[in-house]
Order: structure tokens, then sequence, then C-alpha cells
């Protein structure tokens, strides 16, 4: 996970770190649980298609939605 994020640019990291913050604060967890962990490492996998935050956020809750 760490070199995925590491080869991202600084705005997309900004981008992933906002959206999962902001998706852990709507779904009462903590970014360092699993949960934070799977939903970081769905946001950098999500980000090639989204080009911005709310669709990142967006296509970060459909996915977590989906594989619960």
């Amino acid at each position: 996970m760490f070199q995925a994020i590491t080869s991202l640019s600084d705005n997309d990291i900004e981008l992933v770190v906002d959206a999962v913050t902001e998706w852990c604060s709507q779904h009462h967890c903590d970014i360092q649980s699993s949960r934070g962990q799977f939903a970081l490492a769905a946001a950098v996998d999500a980000l090639q298609s989204s080009p911005n935050h709310d669709t990142l956020l967006h296509q970060l809750s459909e996915k977590l939605t989906d594989s619960k």
C-alpha cells in the first residue's frame, strides 16, 4: 500500500486522504482501523477513474457498500 501511495502526485495523495477522511467520518471509523485501511486501498484503486473529490468519495462509498 505504501508504494501505491508514494507513486501518486501530491495532489492525488491529498485527494485520496481527504476522501478517505471524509468517508471515515461519515461511517464513524478511524482511518487507522482495518475498515479505514481498506477504504484507503479502495480509494487508491478508484483514483484511476475519479478525477475529483466528489466523484472519488461517491465511488468509494459505492465500492465499500458493495463489499459488505
